[in-house]
Parts: C-alpha cells; structure tokens; sequence
C-alpha cells in the first residue's frame, strides 16, 4: 500500500512477476471475488456487458459467455516501448512481466484488430463492426 492506502501497482507487480508460484497465488486470492463482482453485474444488467480483460482466463466461464471475441494486437516492439515509458520499467522488467502474460495466440477471435497507438484505432474497430 501507499501512503494513501492504495495498492502500489509497480511493488505488487515486482512481487508477482518475481515466479509463477506468486502470480498463482495472486490468481487464487483474487479470482472468487472477482467473479462474485462480475456475477452481480450480469444479474443486473445481463444484456449488454463489454469486458476489456487482458488476462481474462480463456477456461473461465465468462470467455465462453462471449457473444463476440476481439482481440487487440499491437507490434511487439512498439508495445514494449509504450509499456516501458508508461509504466517506467527496464525491458528486462518489461520481458519477464510479458513472459507471464496469457497466449491468445492459438484461440479463434470474431475481430482481430491492430492497435497502432493512434486515436484512429478505436475509429477504425467501431466501423468495422458496424
């Protein structure tokens, strides 16, 4: 926590991206309250529900939920150099917390957009869906 009493999001990354033991554990302290939030608001609002989850588990039962499945892409290099000054880390840093991420690589996507970083993109998504 900071002195605000907020997460320190970059201590907290440091930690879980040190293993995979930690970042399971992360997974399994928060993953039962995570679905209770997201449960309560498909009661709610079951119709239209758009999640933007860059980790969202492909066997969990919100990936199967999916009436469409876009996903976002973007140059390796250019997203490493965004990811790197936004969130002031070394590529080494940058490397082993993109080593953890989830390979979506193999799954079937209904859209399949490139994110080139320009305010043009979310243009681009939204008339192609049209």
């Amino acid at each position: 926590m900071d002195e605000k009493g907020k997460t320190d999001r970059k201590k907290l990354g440091k930690i879980v991206f040190a293993s995979k033991e930690n970042m399971d554990l992360l997974t399994n302290i928060t993953w039962d309250y995570m679905q209770k939030i997201l449960d309560g608001i498909l009661e709610k609002e079951p119709d239209t529900i758009i999640l933007e989850w860059a980790l969202l588990p492909v066997d969990s039962k919100y990936w199967d939920k999916c009436d469409v499945k876009i996903l976002m892409k973007a140059n390796d290099e250019i997203r490493k150099n965004k990811v790197m000054e936004r969130d002031n880390i070394s590529e080494e840093y940058f490397m082993k917390r993109d080593g953890e991420s989830l390979d979506y690589s193999n799954l079937k996507f209904d859209y399949v957009f490139e994110n080139d970083y320009q305010e043009k993109t979310m243009e681009k998504i939204v008339n192609s869906i049209k």
